[in-house]
């Protein structure tokens, strides 16, 4: 008799592992700017960070993190374009560069 309620304990152990588990897989947070406009000879600061090249046009986005950043872009060493932008979880914001 105590075999059977063993096995039958064990039994019942083994099945309750064996459940569904579900959840909520998300993927990373990203958000993108991309430039259009004369965007030849510019370079950008996102952040006070370094200053990068950039390549006009939609198909040419660079990834960020969602929040609230500082895009400063210079053409001859002078500011062409500042503005201070908000960008949510998969959102693709267009800066023109005049």
């Amino acid at each position: 008799m105590k075999n059977i309620l063993f096995i039958s304990s064990l039994f019942l152990l083994f099945l309750s592992g064996c459940g569904n588990k579900s959840g909520i897989v998300t993927s990373s947070q990203k958000s993108y700017i991309y430039f259009i406009g004369k965007t030849s000879d510019v370079v950008v600061s996102v952040d006070k960070g370094s200053k990068f090249n950039i390549e006009n046009g939609q198909k040419n986005q660079y990834a960020m993190k969602p929040g609230k950043h500082l895009i400063e872009i210079y053409r001859n060493g002078s500011i062409v374009v500042k503005r201070e932008i908000f960008l949510g979880d998969g959102i693709s914001k267009e800066i023109e560069v005049k």
